[in-house]
């Protein structure tokens, strides 16, 4: 799994005026099961992303087609982590995934 944290590096006009693409595009990935969740930081500085694809590679591909990531309005990090201690909710999820890939 991936945590991926996006540090705004615009103006509040600029981060305004690519939202609602931006907002698209994760309503799009978690659809599609490729992020199970999406949220602003507190307080508004960026936005955090749960990601559950399977490699980084993907991930990569995925968040270049982001209207943030095209216009140069946040920094990313992308954090790498192996869940072993999750609620039950999780597990039934992850365990899903795995047996469908």
């Amino acid at each position: 799994m991936y945590i991926v944290i996006i540090q705004f590096r615009r103006s509040d006009e600029q981060v305004n005026y690519h939202k609602e693409a931006h907002k698209s595009f994760l309503k799009k990935q978690v659809d599609e099961g490729n992020f199970i969740v999406s949220g602003n930081r507190t307080p508004n500085t960026g936005e955090v992303i749960l990601s559950c694809l399977p490699d980084m590679e993907t991930l990569y591909e995925i968040l270049q087609e982001d209207p943030f990531y095209k216009n140069r309005i946040g920094q990313y990090e992308i954090i790498e982590f192996e869940p072993d201690i999750r609620c039950q909710e999780l597990t039934d999820f992850i365990d899903e995934r795995e047996e469908n890939s």
